[in-house]
């Protein structure tokens, strides 16, 4: 049985599964004990059997990390939920929560019944408007999700989208940072871009990812997703054009 202190994330991406064990430390803060990342052969043509190849990755990675039976704190991709961000009028606190209602059943483009939303406020302004997140996910896939973590002998604690989950850490372990940053993150199917300021967020999501490359790769050489997958990883080459010299591998080459 996982220990009672533990902190377990899971990273649900399109086509890897990333899991990792934190234990508190004494001075308040979190040790990194153990880690896996499961890969998924995730051919963007056959989304249908990604939760077949989620419950055993997940369970794979599990027994390796010896965590049955742990509350694990999971992210979720960005394309798999609905995102907006909406300015509200200066309200009192115990009505935020009234006029968020609101504003969800207005831009959530799904019947409100048929999903689970949350909101998270990313600028208090005191007598200024103030900015929320909204997320929503459909019922019917959020029951998916957490019916394969739980076929996996894990159980739900926390359920987060992934480009909030990265503004949460990077704001936790750089809050005296000043001025605009931006990070990226780029995954299979969705790169997305977080610029954060000291009291904003704002988050744009790119349908475009590591898949596409490997697409064309598998459409350029008439081969498998998988197979076009390992000449990536195996032979991923930039051609910086100019005085740099091609790759001396000729197919590596092409790929630049």
């Amino acid at each position: 049985m996982a220990a009672p202190n533990r902190v377990v994330t899971l990273n649900l991406g399109m086509q890897t599964i990333t899991m990792a064990d934190f234990r508190p430390s004494a001075e308040g803060g979190l040790v990194l004990q153990a880690y896996r990342q499961t890969e998924l052969i995730a051919d963007p043509t056959a989304d249908a059997a990604r939760l077949g190849q989620l419950k055993v990755g997940i369970k794979e990675t599990v027994d390796n990390l010896k965590l049955k039976g742990a509350k694990t704190n999971s992210a979720i991709a960005a394309q798999s939920v609905f995102t907006r961000f909406v300015k509200l009028p200066p309200v009192e606190p115990d009505k935020v929560e009234q006029i968020v209602t609101f504003e969800a059943q207005q831009n959530v483009p799904f019947p409100i019944d048929e999903v689970v939303w949350d909101h998270q406020v990313v600028s208090a302004g005191g007598e200024a408007r103030m900015e929320v997140a909204l997320v929503a996910i459909k019922s019917d896939l959020l029951e998916d999700l957490n019916g394969t973590i739980q076929d996996s002998t894990m159980r739900t604690n926390i359920v987060d989208l992934s480009p909030m989950a990265l503004f949460n850490a990077f704001r936790y372990n750089y809050s005296d940072l000043a001025g605009c940053s931006l990070l990226m993150d780029i995954g299979a199917r969705t790169t997305n871009l977080i610029f954060v300021e000291p009291k904003k967020v704002f988050t744009r999501s790119i349908p475009i990812g590591g898949s596409a490359v490997t697409t064309a790769l598998a459409k350029d050489f008439g081969e498998p997703f998988a197979s076009a997958e390992e000449r990536k990883k195996a032979g991923g080459f930039v051609g910086l054009g100019g005085a740099y010299a091609e790759h001396s591998d000729p197919d590596v080459a092409r790929m630049a």
